[in-house]
């Protein structure tokens, strides 16, 4: 039997990476949250219109994954090229290359621009000058992980205008614990293809990965699924297989969860005078002498409160006078003896 030629071994590679996400055991595709439920309706969306597509997250690997799949479903058949480029680790002249070899190929197919927002500003006018000929077809899928180690170019408005026709955005792993079970079935099945093993998760080891909170995304649930599937001894994989800075993490949690919240004392403190204060105007039937009996308080003392409170317009100030007075004048007032003094609970018995 003759050997496959390139071109028949590339159209084979190619339709089994089309088999491949369209069966859905893509991890990077898995999940049973409505959010991943909506990234999928969205990538059959995507592949579907044939226009250009944004895809924004937290893991940059699973990104590409998703913007590969919207490709090979746009080609199930293998019959369209995928051109790639990572903006962030590429060569200066690598957009230049690929845009060439478009030029010159006649096959359909999909140009991905992978941390596009690590573009230089003049490759992006050599991308929107490229994608404004007339012979263009290639429609664009890019991706923008939130956060990057290397500094970060940015997308101009005309780019983004011509990436934004599709937005798809992939929550990060903690906002979605209940797709770690489907994930790591699906990475156990791989592990276990290529090991001939048959290890499965007992439930309390999957309670404490559906704890932890993942910064390191889908990468690194594969990375301590892996390195736990390879430390399992039997058939069954549990919580002392897993990596120990796993538990301290989720033993470091708990503890947070059980400290008491801080106390605000000057807002605790102001919401009980209030109280004593609506309190004390209930029993005195709202006569506010009364109640500024009942509390101990002047009645200047109470309206300041009450005005604070909003329950009463403030005072319009005085007129000064404009000639002094004939008179003699009254003794000023004595200020409130109660200046400075707190609001004791009252005795409803009084």
């Amino acid at each position: 039997m003759s050997n496959p030629s390139p071109t028949d071994a590339l159209f084979r590679f190619r339709q089994q990476q089309a088999s491949r996400f369209a069966d859905q055991q893509c991890i990077s595709l898995a999940g049973d949250s409505p959010a991943m439920k909506q990234v999928r309706n969205q990538i059959a969306a995507a592949a579907a219109s044939g226009a250009s597509v944004m895809i924004r997250g937290a893991d940059a690997a699973q990104l590409h994954e998703i913007a590969e799949a919207i490709h090979y479903r746009r080609h199930p058949d293998g019959q369209g090229a995928l051109w790639t480029v990572d903006a962030e680790d590429a060569l200066p002249n690598e957009l230049s290359r690929v845009l060439q070899a478009m030029n010159r190929s006649q096959e359909p197919g999909t140009l991905l621009i992978s941390s596009v927002d690590h573009l230089p500003a003049e490759q992006q006018v050599e991308l929107l000058t490229a994608s404004g000929r007339d012979d263009w077809s290639a429609p664009i899928v890019a991706t923008q992980p939130d956060e990057s180690q290397t500094e970060v170019v940015g997308i101009s408005d005309e780019l983004s205008a011509l990436l934004s026709t599709i937005e798809i955005a992939v929550p990060p792993l903690a906002e979605r614990p209940e797709d770690i079970p489907p994930l790591v079935e699906l990475m156990l099945k791989e592990l276990n293809r290529e090991d001939d093993a048959n290890v499965e998760l007992a439930p309390d080891a999957l309670d404490l990965l559906m704890i932890y909170v993942w910064p390191g995304e889908l990468a690194e649930l594969r990375h301590v699924v892996a390195k736990a599937h390879a430390r399992c001894r039997g058939r069954v994989m549990t919580p002392q297989n897993l990596p120990r800075t796993l538990h301290h993490a989720v033993e470091h949690a708990a503890a947070a969860e059980d400290r008491p919240a801080p106390i605000d004392l000057d807002d605790y403190l102001g919401r009980v005078e209030a109280a004593l204060v609506l309190r004390a105007l209930e029993l005195a039937g709202g006569n506010k002498a009364e109640a500024a009996r009942l509390l101990g308080v002047s009645r200047p003392r109470l309206y300041r409160k009450l005005e604070q409170m909003g329950l009463v317009e403030p005072a319009a100030p005085r007129d000064k006078p404009t000639t002094e007075p004939t008179t003699a004048q009254e003794e000023p007032s004595a200020p409130d003896a109660d200046e400075g003094i707190e609001f004791l609970p009252i005795d409803e018995e009084q």
